[in-house]
């Protein structure tokens, strides 16, 4: 596998869970400030408005998991590797 004994590849891979974590925390930040700022709903709208947020909360938990899965992917990956030499 080039992918994994490539010091760019590193890079790469580094840079893209970077991203995710980034992309995850700013997620969440616009989240919150544009939900905080949503008043005056009629009654359907609040009902809406609670089952969006219920959503919201469970995949804002599950968003850091993806990002660790991504990491020990890539460390399995890695370690698979070890000892093969350079063939």
């Amino acid at each position: 596998m080039k992918l994994f004994r490539d010091n760019e590849a590193y890079a790469g891979m580094v840079g893209g869970i970077i991203a995710v974590l980034v992309s995850i925390i700013i997620g969440i930040l616009v989240y919150y400030k544009i939900a905080g700022s949503i008043t005056g709903l009629p009654a359907a709208g609040v009902t809406a408005a609670a089952a969006v947020n219920t959503t919201a909360n469970t995949s804002f938990t599950l968003m850091p998991i993806v990002a660790i899965v991504m990491i020990a992917g890539i460390i399995l990956g890695i370690v698979t590797n070890f000892g093969q030499g350079s063939a």
